[in-house]
């Protein structure tokens, strides 16, 4: 299996490969695209060798069959169809933005309330109204759409176009979606991007390290190993930390407390059963049943909700029941790792002073 991190860097080289083809460049290295896309070399090599292609020791890699290498593995080997729901600002520049530049991907038909739209068209995408969604996306087989509509209607909306087929769902309503386990959702939340750079921006951000797997942000492990140190140290037990960050507790978990060592701080369920143990805290934006059912199966003690997202009653049944500690904070996911780093920070000793 190709991991989602190498589908999404396949992505990021194509856009690099493509800019090298129209500065007419003939050849490039590895370390050299290492350099443009922010990972290590041997990582460059890992990837395209997981798709079957290499280079040459003496001149590096072909850029033009490179691109048809990346192409072949991103593209397959007929066209995709996709559809937009949304065709407000946001949803004409998704349409316009990918007008042309992929062939094999298309957005061929997008979806409004807004009847003024109805069989106009958008960069040649055909709008219809939100009521023939059902029909049209059957009618084309589509099995890939964008949603762009207001958070309020996004599980409506998601829920229709997975009946109607739809297996992958581009979502830039901030809000978890209930779907089949057979529908695959990548959220886009502007909201939480934004307020992740305001406070690193605040804090002073990390710097980011470049490690055999690739570029880490700061919103990701390096903030991560920062707070770890801390929370080994301290002992801390999660009722506790979460009256330290005004956080509301939803389900207790243990009767004894419970303490963690490590933070995994996203929303992607394939990363987490790679890094989560029994001495993880989940943070997360996703307060879905499913979520929980994989901390579960790792049997991660405690989950943090952020946004003030409160879980709905089936999930803190089923928290309660698991003895799983469930609290929710009001600041976004990475806004609040900064608040745990914040307050275990504090409780540390000053210098020169031995732990108890």
């Amino acid at each position: 299996m190709i991991s989602r991190k190498t589908v999404a860097r396949m992505s990021i080289y194509r856009r690099l490969l493509d800019d090298l083809q129209g500065a007419r460049a003939s050849h490039v290295y590895s370390h050299q695209l290492a350099r443009l896309a922010g990972v290590t070399a041997a990582q460059v090599r890992r990837d395209l060798m997981a798709i079957g292609y290499s280079g040459s020791p003496n001149r590096g890699y072909e850029v033009d069959k490179c691109l048809e290498s990346i192409g072949s593995f991103l593209d397959g080997s007929s066209r995709q169809d996709v559809v937009l729901v949304g065709a407000g600002r946001l949803g004409r520049s998704v349409i316009s933005h990918f007008a042309g530049r992929r062939p094999m991907l298309r957005i061929v038909a997008a979806f409004d309330t807004d009847r003024s739209l109805e069989g106009t068209s958008i960069d040649g995408c055909r709008c219809y109204g939100a009521g023939a969604m059902d029909q049209v996306v059957r009618d084309l087989g589509v099995r890939v759409a964008v949603v762009t509509v207001p958070p309020g209607h996004a599980q409506a909306v998601a829920t229709t176009l997975a009946s109607a087929g739809v297996r992958s769902i581009i979502s830039f309503a901030a809000v978890p979606l209930r779907l089949p386990e057979n529908v695959y959702v990548e959220y886009v939340d502007i909201t939480t991007a934004l307020e992740s750079a305001a406070y690193f921006a605040r804090e002073g951000a990390l710097k980011p390290v470049v490690t055999e797997n690739g570029i880490e942000s700061p919103d990701g492990d390096s903030i991560v190993k920062e707070l770890e140190p801390l929370l080994a140290r301290s002992h801390m037990k999660l009722q506790d930390l979460a009256a330290k960050i005004g956080a509301t507790v939803i389900s207790p978990g243990k009767p004894d407390g419970t303490e963690v060592t490590h933070i995994y701080a996203g929303d992607r369920v394939s990363d987490l059963l790679n890094q989560a143990s029994e001495k993880t805290l989940l943070v997360s934006n996703l307060a879905s049943v499913q979520m929980l059912r994989v901390a579960e199966l790792m049997d991660v003690p405690g989950i943090c909700f952020v946004e003030n997202i409160r879980p709905d009653a089936e999930l803190v049944d089923l928290a309660k029941a698991n003895k799983t500690f469930v609290m929710v904070s009001a600041a976004g996911v990475y806004e609040t790792c900064g608040m745990i780093y914040n307050v275990l920070a504090a409780e540390q000793p000053p210098a020169g002073q031995p732990v108890a």
